[in-house]
């Protein structure tokens, strides 16, 4: 039971902290465009012929916040949230020869095809995203000599990463909404209520998973 419960708080403190990244990265991105907003309003006003140098600056200003908004969105962002992925995941689905090697080699994979997949939304990546997220859904739960199980029952272990895979996105699709939300009502309470029960039944599926797949 101490157990149990040590692995619900892990998973509600995991999807707190995605949340809280992913509104601190709206914010940010915000920033970044309001900066590019004002280096443009300044460009507009400014005759090129007369002003080569203030223009040449300003130029090499936008730069450097394109640079920067393409670092932090594409490669920082991603970056921290696989590694909170690793650090809180791992620790929930433990089980015996489970190392954090195997555990991030499994996840990096399908992980690269989810971002691709939100960064260009295309539907290639999100098939690829699907079949190589089953195939470590299963590499979670059996061992890589067993690798024939994906295929023998994929009619029992396809649909159970289905729901696998759709929890955690309604519960930190109603925390994201918590978070988003101005005044503390009844919304509030209910919209946060249902992200904390999802998040306690998706800790629950996987201690199910574990009883059952190893």
């Amino acid at each position: 039971m101490k157990h149990k419960l040590k692995i619900i708080l892990l998973d509600l403190v995991y999807f707190l902290l995605i949340s809280m990244i992913l509104i601190l990265t709206r914010a940010r991105v915000g920033g970044f465009l309001e900066e590019i907003k004002v280096y443009g309003s300044a460009l507009d006003s400014l005759n090129v012929n007369e002003n080569i140098q203030e223009v040449q600056g300003i130029l090499s200003s936008l730069n450097s916040i394109a640079t920067k908004t393409y670092l932090f969105i594409f490669v920082l962002i991603p970056l921290v949230i696989f590694i909170i992925y690793i650090i809180f995941q791992a620790k929930t689905l433990k089980k015996n020869k489970f190392s954090y090697k195997n555990f991030i080699l499994f996840s990096l994979i399908p992980f690269v095809f989810f971002a691709l997949t939100i960064f260009l939304s295309n539907i290639y990546t999100l098939i690829l995203f699907i079949i190589t997220g089953y195939l470590t859904f299963v590499l979670y739960f059996y061992d890589l000599k067993k690798i024939k199980i994906v295929f023998n029952k994929i009619y029992k272990l396809f649909p159970m990463y289905l729901i696998y895979l759709i929890l955690p996105i309604l519960s930190l699709g109603f925390f994201y909404l918590a978070y988003t939300r101005i005044s503390l009502g009844i919304e509030f309470l209910l919209i946060l209520l249902f992200a904390v029960l999802f998040s306690i039944i998706f800790s629950l599926y996987k201690f199910y998973l574990l009883r059952k797949l190893n």
